[in-house]
């Protein structure tokens, strides 16, 4: 997993992961600027729903009810023993996101739209199809649910190695999501991230 520099008092709210260079002094304002550049958003859990205890960022499990993030890896059975338990017992509040557009389409919403619920948030989107992408798609659903403004990109190759991308594999470069092929790859586009949106457009625009 990528390195991240955050407090653990943020764990109870939503929070932006920032990557993390490894440079010179001389090139520490370069550096400093490219990592603001680069940002993944989360929305944690603050603690284990099996232990109790304060989660780890790089432990987590995905579900019908979004992610989920642990203590350990041993908890990760137990959360798919009782699903709706454990996702109850690490987001037990629920809040209604009202919006005009569909965070996954884009398009408006209508009054008849069906609502979703991830990690703690309910909200519309324009239909069963859609729901069902939030659902696989769900940390790109919920930074777009809680940052509508986000663009996001399209783009099915990853600009870094070039493979398909993964659903949840993504960051956000400039106001825009750039999906990728692994989330390991999110520190290598602190590097050069404007050359990373440039190919991540690019292979966007081929595929239209």
């Amino acid at each position: 997993m990528f390195p991240i520099l955050i407090a653990a008092a943020l764990l109870a709210a939503p929070y932006t992961v920032h990557v993390s260079l490894s440079v010179a002094r001389t090139d520490a304002p370069v550096a400093a600027a490219q990592a603001e550049a680069v940002r993944v958003p989360v929305q944690p859990n603050a603690t284990c729903p099996i232990m109790g205890k304060p989660i780890s960022l790089k432990l987590f499990t995905d579900t019908e009810h979004g992610r989920i993030w642990v203590c350990c890896k041993g908890c990760i059975a137990d959360i798919h023993d009782d699903v709706a338990l454990a996702y109850r017992t690490a987001y037990p509040t629920t809040s209604e996101v009202r919006a005009e557009t569909c965070p996954v389409t884009g398009k408006t919403l209508r009054e008849d739209s069906p609502f979703v619920e991830l990690q703690g948030l309910r909200f519309r989107v324009i239909d069963a199809a859609a729901a069902k992408r939030a659902v696989q798609h769900s940390q790109v659903t919920l930074a777009r649910v809680r940052e509508p403004k986000l663009v996001d990109v399209g783009n099915s190759v990853c600009p870094i190695d070039g493979k398909p991308v993964v659903a949840n594999a993504f960051a956000v470069i400039d106001g825009r999501i750039v999906h990728l092929s692994s989330p390991r790859h999110v520190e290598e586009l602190g590097h050069d991230p404007k050359q990373a949106l440039a190919k991540a457009l690019e292979s966007a625009g081929k595929a239209r």
